[in-house]
């Protein structure tokens, strides 16, 4: 599966804790005192909180302590509203007993004759794992990012002085990992993360699990401050200071921190063929200064206008074509010996200026964040590890060099080259939200408008964008090579128009500026040049391009055409039994 596939790529930096229970079971319940088959995040987020407390002195004075608060909370922080990507979870057996046992359930119901209510449960809860610890298959969450040096650190520490999770009938040995790698043949264990809530379709299929939102821990605090209150004096507990203690579960719900994920199987994954991701992985190539008229620049000043991303794009082009010398890879040049079949894509070259970083500072990764503004070379899913390999090399030997397009722009000094995971450009979609597209600046139409003589349909900018996106995917789509090239691409749109499309497009509008061809390095000449801007939806099962760098339209491997998110909440979105992610109410 993609999950799997992209935990082993030696780019990515996974980061995982897992979970041994010596004793072979798990016991333990959720916030509303049933059992769980497994801990929920919630429940390893308590345990740390009580590590960081009773051993490490948290916010405690003049406490003798190996860790700082601000160290402890960064930690803390970073598992808020942090649901991880995938789960592994090994093959439970529920205990079968008929055995039931009585117990006090702490609560009085008759505040006037006060009486504790017992009530009958099942005598055995817990649940046993099936565990391989020298395989790696355990009870695991998965982040596709890391955490800070400093969280990492902390976490680790927690971890590794957690008791138990869950009652203390049920120990446990936590361990982390930075660059987690899913052990083989888990696939029917491992669960990922679905972008929707929880709670937003009673339709929808999936495990809901519990996690920390933001303000967790102050919850928390406040809910030990109300269920310990301070000694007044030596005399006895009067049942009204009985009655709060023993209502405190039911008078003081910690729900309002606590949020709710879904999570899908493999089964549920497997529903519907997972779109690839067009470009697989990223050299993100740095600028280091600019000099303009005789000055020296911070590269953060470099703010081209977007008319100009093309012609930025094409010069880095023929620059790395230079400096590759004889025999450049077809991938790079676009250009393919007779007889060999061309892929649907080639080496993409996108702008990532000063304005584009602080605009998706929230969106974009952290660790590209921190780089200066550069180009972005996306690398094709088909290139050969060979050429790859080359073009890297070619990159890192371009540090120091100089690249400009025109004598009276400015000129850039070349930087630093880093390894980016083309498929986790962008942060995962925060719970609750949903992913759709913007295209940024524009999509320009591949084609003239052609009409569909036989069904007499008209070509417009919808149809254009239907296009575009199949052109960008179409080795997975089916396509007849029958008939003639209109008829081909009406056969394109239809593909991506369909009901069971991946895809939806909404609000698509055409887009004019003063000189078109600033924004397209080619055409046809029968191609008259416009460009098209939309909202566009991309589900699958696995959510596999909901972190993807992708672009769309004629320049796409060229500056335009980039496919930048634009995030709103699910509870705008109207339930769609064709499409996972539904349709924004106000395009319904």
């Amino acid at each position: 599966m993609l999950l799997l596939k992209m935990m082993k790529r030696e780019t990515d930096m996974a980061f995982a804790i897992s979970a041994y229970f010596p004793l072979g079971f798990y016991q333990g319940s959720d916030s509303g005192g049933r059992p769980e088959e497994f801990p929920s995040l919630c429940r390893l987020y308590s345990a740390l909180v009580s590590v960081a407390y009773l051993t490490f002195g948290f916010e405690q004075v003049d406490a003798n302590r190996n860790l700082t608060d601000d160290q402890i909370r960064e930690a803390l922080n970073w598992l808020e509203d942090n649901p991880p990507q995938g789960m592994l979870l090994p093959h439970a057996v529920k205990a079968d007993s008929r055995a039931v046992a009585y117990r006090n359930k702490g609560n009085v119901q008759n505040r006037k004759k006060p009486k504790d209510k017992v009530s009958s449960t099942t005598a055995h809860i817990a649940t046993a794992y099936e565990q391989h610890p020298e395989s790696g298959r355990l009870l695991t969450w998965i982040w596709h990012e890391c955490p800070s040096s400093t969280a990492r650190m902390v976490l680790s520490w927690l971890c590794n002085e957690v008791p138990y999770l869950g009652e203390a009938c049920s120990p446990v040995e936590l361990n982390t990992y930075e660059d987690y790698v899913l052990p083989s043949g888990v696939d029917e264990q491992l669960w990922t993360l679905s972008p929707d809530s929880a709670l937003t379709n009673i339709r929808k299929r999936g495990k809901p699990v519990a996690y920390p939102k933001k303000g967790r821990l102050d919850d928390l605090k406040q809910a030990f401050v109300a269920a310990n209150p301070k000694p007044k004096g030596k005399k006895n507990l009067t049942v009204s200071d009985k009655e709060d203690e023993q209502n405190f579960l039911n008078e003081y719900p910690l729900a309002q921190t606590e949020g709710k994920a879904r999570y899908l199987s493999s089964a549920a994954r497997k529903q519907r063929e997972v779109l690839k991701a067009p470009w697989v992985m990223a050299l993100y190539l740095e600028i280091n200064a600019i000099a303009c008229n005789g000055d020296i620049k911070n590269s953060s000043e470099w703010k081209p206008q977007e008319s100009e991303f093309v012609n930025w794009a094409v010069a880095l082009h023929r620059f790395l074509v230079k400096e590759w010398g004889i025999d450049p890879s077809p991938a790079l040049v676009g250009k393919y010996a007779p007889g060999i079949a061309r892929p649907a894509n080639n080496v993409s070259i996108q702008i990532i200026d000063a304005d584009f970083k602080q605009r998706y500072s929230q969106q974009i990764r952290d660790d590209v964040v921190k780089l200066n503004p550069g180009f972005l070379i996306l690398i094709p899913s088909d290139m050969s590890k060979g050429d790859i390999g080359k073009l890297r090399d070619v990159c890192a030997g371009a540090e120091g060099k100089s690249l400009y397009y025109a004598p009276e722009k400015s000129t850039l000094r070349i930087g630093k080259v880093t390894t980016v995971d083309a498929e986790h450009f962008w942060k995962p979609v925060a719970p609750g939200m949903c992913r759709y597209w913007a295209v940024r600046p524009m999509a320009i139409a591949e084609t003239r408008p052609i009409p569909d003589i036989k069904l007499h349909r008209k070509w417009g900018v919808y149809e254009a964008l239907c296009l575009s996106i199949g052109h960008v995917w179409r080795s997975q789509y089916p396509q007849s090579s029958e008939g003639s090239r209109e008829e081909r691409y009406w056969n394109i749109v239809d593909v991506v128009s369909a009901k069971t499309s991946h895809f939806r497009i909404y609000n698509y509008r055409t887009v004019h500026r003063a000189n078109m061809t600033d924004y397209v390095h080619r055409a046809n000449g029968s191609n008259i040049l416009h460009g098209m801007n939309a909202l566009i939806a991309i589900s699958d099962a696995g959510e596999s391009l909901d972190c993807a760098a992708m672009a769309i339209g004629q320049s796409r491997h060229l500056g335009g055409g980039f496919l930048v998110p634009a995030d709103f909440a699910v509870s705008v979105c109207q339930s769609d039994d064709d499409f996972e992610k539904g349709i924004p109410t106000w395009l319904k």
